[in-house]
C-alpha cells in the first residue's frame, strides 16, 4: 500500500472518528433518558458475564463440544452458584444441555458425574431425576435402581418426556417385548402435541441489523476505493443513528404466543400482522424440544422473498443442510433480518408469514414428520394431567 493510499485511510478514519463523536454528543442531549438507560443497565454487568459465559458454552454444546462447559462449571465462579442465586437458571440450562449430550453420546460415566452435580444442587429437579436414573441404568451395581427409578417416573410425572423416553427406551433395549402399545401411542401423541405447543413468534426494529447493509457497502467502497461511494454509506449510517436517536417510536417492538398445526398440505404456518418498518423477526421454539423444520420460506403480503442465509442468526440450533435442528436446549430460536427484504406498501403494517415442514424424534429417536394426519390423530387425544 503507497503512502498516498495509507494518508487517505487515516483521513478516512478520523472523518468517522469525528461522525461517531459528533452522533454520540448528538443522543445525549436529544435523548438523555438513554443515557440514564446505558448507565443503569452498566449495573448489570456482573449477571450479563454470566449470560455471555454460558452462550458460548450452549453454543459449542449444539455441535457436541462439551470442552467449554465442563471447564465453565469448574471454574470457582459457577461452583458458588446455588439453587436461590440469581444466575442459577444458567448453570441449570447449562447442566441440563451437558447432560443431554453426554446421553447422546452414550458417555454414561460422565452423565452420571454432572447429573449428581445437578441433583445435588436441586433434588426435586424431575429432569435431572430422569437423566439420573438413566445414568444409573447403564452402570453394573446399580442398574436395577435406574431402572426401578424410571419405572416410578414415568407413572409420577406422565407429562414429563424424558421420564417417557428414557423408560420406554429401557424397555425396548432390554430385549423385553413391548406390550404396553397403547401407552406408547399415548406418551408419542403426548411428545406430538408438545411440539406444537409454546412457539412465538418476535418483531422489533434492530439498529444493528438495519446498519449492517450500509456497513458492508462501506468496507467494499473503502475495498475498491471509491470515496464518493463510500461517504454516501457512511452518509446513510450516521442518518440511521440519528434517526434511531431522534425518534423513540422506531423501537416498537411485539410479539405473539401460539400453538400451530399444517394445513391439508402438511404446511406449518406461523402468521402476523406488524409494523412495516420492523427489521427483524424472532422465532421462538416449544423449550427443551427436538424438532427438525425444513422448507422454511416467507411471504410478505402473500409475496415470496428470496432468502440469504447471511441474514440469519441461530441460537441453541443448529443448520444442516436445509434443515434447522433443536436438540433440546431450553432457548432455541432463531432471528431474521428483513433489512435488505423489499417491504415497501401503501400500508403501515405489513401482513408476514412463516411457512414450514416441521419433523419430531418419537419415543425412539425416531423422526417423523407431522402430517396432517398425524397431527389430527394427535390432537383427537387430550394430554393427560400432572399426577394422573
Amino acid at each position: 500500500m503507497s503512502k498516498l493510499q495509507l494518508k487517505i485511510y487515516a483521513n478516512a478514519l478520523s472523518m468517522v472518528g469525528a461522525l461517531v463523536f459528533v452522533v454520540v454528543i448528538f443522543i445525549g442531549f436529544s435523548r438523555p433518558g438513554l443515557i440514564n438507560k446505558l448507565g443503569s443497565r452498566s449495573i448489570l454487568l456482573y449477571e450479563v458475564s454470566f449470560s455471555s459465559q454460558a452462550k458460548n458454552a450452549l453454543g459449542q454444546l449444539a455441535y457436541e463440544r462439551t470442552g467449554n462447559a465442563v471447564k465453565l462449571l469448574q471454574d470457582p465462579k459457577w461452583t458458588n452458584v446455588l439453587l436461590d442465586d440469581r444466575p442459577y437458571y444458567l448453570k441449570r440450562e447449562v447442566l441440563r444441555s451437558l447432560c443431554r449430550v453426554f446421553h447422546a453420546t452414550k458417555d454414561y460415566k460422565q452423565l452420571l458425574h454432572w447429573v449428581t452435580v445437578w441433583r445435588d444442587l436441586d433434588e426435586r429437579d424431575v429432569d435431572a431425576m430422569a437423566f439420573w436414573y438413566e445414568a444409573l441404568r447403564h452402570t453394573t451395581d446399580r442398574r436395577k435402581i435406574g431402572i426401578n427409578g424410571l419405572f416410578e417416573g414415568q407413572k409420577q410425572f406422565p407429562g414429563n418426556v424424558l421420564f417417557q423416553k428414557f423408560y420406554f427406551q429401557s424397555q425396548n433395549n432390554s430385549g423385553k417385548s413391548l406390550t404396553q402399545n397403547l401407552a406408547i401411542s399415548d406418551k408419542q401423541k403426548l411428545i406430538i402435541q408438545r411440539a406444537l405447543k409454546g412457539w412465538e413468534l418476535r418483531w422489533r426494529w434492530k439498529l444493528r441489523h438495519v446498519l449492517a447493509g450500509p456497513i458492508g457497502e462501506l468496507q467494499q467502497h473503502f475495498m475498491n476505493q471509491n470515496w464518493g461511494e463510500a461517504w454516501s454509506a457512511l452518509i446513510r449510517m450516521v442518518q440511521i443513528v440519528k434517526l434511531w436517536a431522534i425518534d423513540e417510536s422506531i423501537e416498537e417492538k411485539g410479539h405473539v404466543a401460539f400453538s400451530i398445526a399444517p394445513d391439508k398440505d402438511d404446511w406449518m404456518h406461523v402468521s402476523a400482522v406488524i409494523p412495516r418498518q420492523m427489521s427483524t423477526l424472532r422465532v421462538d421454539f416449544p423449550p427443551f424440544s427436538s424438532v427438525v423444520i425444513s422448507e422454511l420460506n416467507l411471504t410478505i403480503d402473500g409475496i415470496l422473498k428470496s432468502l440469504s442465509n447471511d441474514w440469519f442468526e441461530y441460537v441453541n440450533l443448529i443448520v444442516d443442510q436445509d434443515s434447522i435442528k433443536a436438540k433440546g436446549f431450553e432457548d432455541p430460536h432463531f432471528k431474521l433480518n428483513m433489512s435488505s427484504l423489499d417491504r415497501f406498501g401503501d400500508d403501515r403494517v405489513m401482513t408476514i408469514n412463516i411457512r414450514f415442514k416441521l419433523s419430531v424424534n418419537d419415543l425412539f429417536g425416531n423422526s417423523n414428520n407431522l402430517s396432517y394426519k398425524i397431527v389430527q390423530e394427535a390432537l383427537a387425544k387430550n394430554e393427560p394431567k400432572a399426577g394422573e
